[in-house]
């Protein structure tokens, strides 16, 4: 009895564990037989490590030297050889592809496919095109989406902003969906002794934290926070930012320099596997990114029943509501974010918002979400031999 195959792909495998299982396990609950493909070499990663783990979760491993970061690297060639060798080796009926370098080379790999029944699906995790985009990158990027778009049998975007803008492309289907899925019971903690976890952390009882999770890059935007930190100029604060720097990139050291010129308090704890718990620790969420498809940490920071100070872009305004769960600010404007931060700075503010924050999480859980891939994957499975 022929099984019909299904292709998962995207630039590393670090993105799929964090972010695609439970799209795995979706495709395998309709009968597929799973492949995955990413770039599985980095950090302590090795391909055979890989095959391992994906071979423990019933999935087929290909190793494709993907970049993650720059679209116009000779490389690019190397990897749509690859792609395009992967495609004609094994006829996959349905290939689902994330983020916007792969986007462009699957689709482009498998536009013969398409014509012999293939199904591509192409979930965008944020535009790089977007309101507060730079114009020429905007030009550039949205001409790239806009052209693919052609090649791609549906489109899911993440965030209501991308939604709008995909409509208008060529897909003949576009979706959205509530994220990737977040386990919003985890950052409920009970019986939490949140004064002693301070204490461990090296944070008085008295100290207003405010906290930031997410790798230490540009795109995050930190320093904004930094600066509009050193506006309000109250020595009481505490910002928190938990996540490890980009290989290569001295943005970390630069924020650092900045904190310590601007006599700010910023603590870099790394990267934490006790986000809950520091989460129950923090007061204020910031998430100051100039670009985020959606922005995962913010809604973990809303789970626990902590409201955010977030940029008015794409994603972040999906769930940062102001007067309800937070405030927006322009992610150049310091002042913006100073004057956020400065209403939060109100305890019974905060306390009156804490459970608007908790509801509008719980439109972002996993099981929400699932629920919302599970009828899209249903819907393109009875298109495909039909």
């Amino acid at each position: 009895m022929y099984k019909k195959k299904a292709l998962i792909i995207t630039a590393l495998t670090g993105f799929v564990r964090a972010f695609l299982l439970q799209d795995i396990k979706i495709l395998q609950k309709l009968g597929y037989d799973v492949h995955c493909a990413a770039n599985g070499i980095g950090d302590d990663d090795t391909v055979s490590m890989n095959v391992e783990y994906f071979k423990n979760l019933g999935a087929e491993f290909h190793q494709i030297d993907f970049s993650s970061n720059n679209p116009f690297s000779k490389s690019t060639l190397t990897t749509y050889k690859q792609v395009s060798a992967l495609l004609k080796e094994q006829h996959f009926d349905l290939i689902a592809v994330h983020t916007p370098i792969p986007g462009v080379v699957v689709r482009m790999a498998a536009r013969k496919y398409r014509k012999k029944g293939t199904k591509v699906i192409y979930t965008t995790h944020g535009f790089y095109f977007h309101e507060k985009g730079s114009k020429k990158q905007n030009i550039i990027y949205r001409t790239i989406e806009t052209f693919m778009s052609r090649f791609s049998d549906a489109i899911v975007t993440i965030n209501n902003e991308d939604f709008t803008v995909a409509k208008k492309m060529h897909s003949p289907l576009v979706y959205h969906i509530n994220g990737v899925g977040v386990d919003t019971q985890k950052y409920i903690l009970d019986k939490f002794d949140r004064t002693a976890y301070r204490k461990r952390l090296g944070i008085s009882e008295n100290q207003t934290v405010l906290l930031s999770v997410g790798e230490i890059s540009y795109r995050k935007n930190y320093q904004v926070v930094i600066r509009a930190l050193s506006k309000l100029k109250d020595n009481n604060l505490v910002y928190l930012i938990c996540g490890k720097g980009l290989v290569g990139d001295g943005i970390a050291g630069e924020l650092k320099q900045l904190a310590k010129d601007l006599d700010v308090n910023v603590m870099f704890l790394g990267y934490r596997k006790d986000i809950p718990q520091i989460i129950a620790c923090s007061d204020i969420g910031v998430i100051p990114s100039n670009r985020e498809g959606l922005g995962l940490a913010g809604i973990e920071m809303l789970s626990g029943g902590i409201p955010v100070v977030g940029s008015s872009v794409q994603g972040i305004k999906d769930y940062v509501i102001p007067e309800i769960t937070g405030y927006l600010a322009d992610p150049f404007d310091y002042n913006g974010f100073a004057e956020g931060i400065s209403k939060l700075l109100d305890k019974p503010v905060r306390e009156k918002m804490k459970h608007n924050c908790i509801n509008k999480a719980k439109s972002f859980d996993r099981e929400i979400s699932g629920n919302q891939l599970m009828d899209i994957y249903k819907e393109i499975d009875k298109m495909i031999g039909a």
